[in-house]
């Protein structure tokens, strides 16, 4: 079976092949997934290149962390699945390959209303946003709440989410053709990195600022982030796109009651109860098959041009996010 796998740590595209393994079988307990659609995520691209907090322990290894496949194959014991069942794995990587053997308990599976390319999508975006808004900072209806990297994929799924429970949205991007678009998606106000005096008009247009953020571009962005909480705000930092960290002002911090926490999904699924992550995960997969969290979809190439994959994440401005499909 085809698979992409990677023997040392560099530029993707260098990296990368596409190569012919074994395909797996499932032992007792298991499941033997056919996947079919495949997320290309930064961290995927971060993992490569050696520069992700999660490693492979040895090569050649197999990148890719979410995915969605239908079961080929059960192994002894395995009760309450069928064979041709639409299902999301969860954990670890390796799914840039076209079968898969997991744990029974480690599938979810998938509505009929829900796409098989929105499903490839639930967990790194859908999940990020939704404990981000109503965990962490625990935004409620008639707040407000600014994100910077807005015209992402993750932004449209927050807007989307918080148009559902009635948080308004204060959403900064670069280039201001996308303004319109997040105005149309639901945002309540948008503002580009290029507009004069953008902390005033934040501030005026919240009556005073937000009650809480989130932040994936750091340095000047983070700051602004920040500069734009109500008294006694949070900002949540999960991305460094910038390559700077946030100059942070403890005086402003101190006298403002403001909070600066760091977010990261993998950390986040280590601390819960596994109760608890499956009941947020439901919550999300039942939004989704309600059309009310739909992650945009902006291409899908097959496994074999996954250089084409790798080029098109680097152009500026996507609406979407690029899978790997066959």
């Amino acid at each position: 079976m085809r698979a992409l796998q990677y023997e040392a740590f560099g530029n993707p595209i260098d990296q990368v092949e596409l190569v012919d393994v074994p395909k797996p079988q499932p032992k007792a307990g298991e499941v033997l997934l056919r996947l079919t659609h495949r997320a290309v995520n930064p961290a995927d691209l971060l993992a490569i290149q050696g520069q992700y907090p999660i490693l492979p322990d040895a090569f050649p290894a197999i990148p890719g962390g979410e995915a969605m496949g239908e079961i080929e194959a059960l192994g002894e014991g395995v009760a309450g699945f069928e064979i041709g069942q639409r299902v999301v794995p969860l954990g670890g990587g390796g799914k840039w390959q076209e079968s898969i053997v997991l744990s029974a308990e480690q599938i979810i599976p998938v509505p009929e209303t829900v796409s098989s390319a929105t499903a490839a999508q639930l967990i790194v975006n859908p999940v990020t946003v939704y404990v981000m808004m109503l965990e962490e900072l625990d935004l409620k209806e008639g707040e407000w709440f600014l994100q910077t990297a807005a015209g992402s994929t993750l932004g449209r799924i927050a807007i989307q989410l918080a148009k559902l429970r009635g948080i308004k949205t204060v959403n900064i991007v670069r280039r201001r053709e996308q303004i319109d678009e997040l105005l149309a998606l639901g945002g309540d106000a948008a503002f580009s990195t290029q507009d004069d005096n953008l902390l005033e008009q934040i501030l005026e247009v919240t009556g005073g600022g937000v009650q809480g953020a989130t932040d994936a571009v750091g340095g000047e962005m983070g700051l602004l982030a920040l500069e734009s909480l109500q008294h006694g705000g949070m900002l949540l930092s999960y991305g460094l796109l910038s390559g700077q960290s946030i100059p942070v002002d403890s005086v402003h911090m101190l006298f403002n009651e403001k909070s600066l926490k760091g977010f990261w999904l993998s950390a986040w699924f280590r601390r819960q109860p596994q109760a608890h992550i499956n009941g947020v995960v439901t919550n999300v997969m039942t939004l989704m098959a309600q059309g009310q969290i739909v992650p945009p979809v902006e291409a899908e190439y097959d496994l074999a041009d996954y250089a084409k994959a790798f080029e098109h994440m680097r152009t500026p401005g996507r609406s979407g996010k690029i899978l790997l499909v066959g």
